[in-house]
């Protein structure tokens, strides 16, 4: 009986020293793979925020220069629709015949401002 105990003493002795090295073992090691959830965010890099990138600051120019040129021709298409309903409504009333100057400057001020218009539309 003796011999029975002997050895069941002596794998009891072998499996606490096999698990004391485990747990050693598995204590000592990092996990293979660390995820971070949500990782702190960085403040922009102020070099590339601010960096003279000049294909696109000459894109930004030319947007708003079609812009600024678009604006003119809409206010210029404006001011010669309402001369043109000023003018039409002094001929078609007849009230004034000496207004033949006032009317023909009228006209000549459309004209120079259809020109205008004609110029920068080509421009675009």
């Amino acid at each position: 009986m003796r011999s029975g105990f002997g050895s069941i003493k002596s794998l009891l002795c072998t499996l606490t020293f096999l698990a004391g090295i485990n747990a050693v073992h598995s204590q000592n090691t990092p996990p293979p793979h660390v995820v971070i959830p949500n990782p702190t965010p960085r403040q922009p890099d102020l070099e590339k925020v601010y960096s003279e990138n000049s294909d696109d600051q000459k894109h930004k120019a030319v947007s708003i220069e079609n812009q600024l040129r678009a604006r003119e021709i809409w206010l210029e298409s404006n001011q010669i629709l309402l001369l043109a309903q000023e003018l039409q409504q002094e001929i078609v009333s007849g009230k004034k015949p000496a207004s033949l100057r006032v009317s023909a400057a009228q006209a000549g001020q459309i004209e120079k401002l259809a020109q205008s218009v004609q110029k920068k539309m080509k421009v675009q």
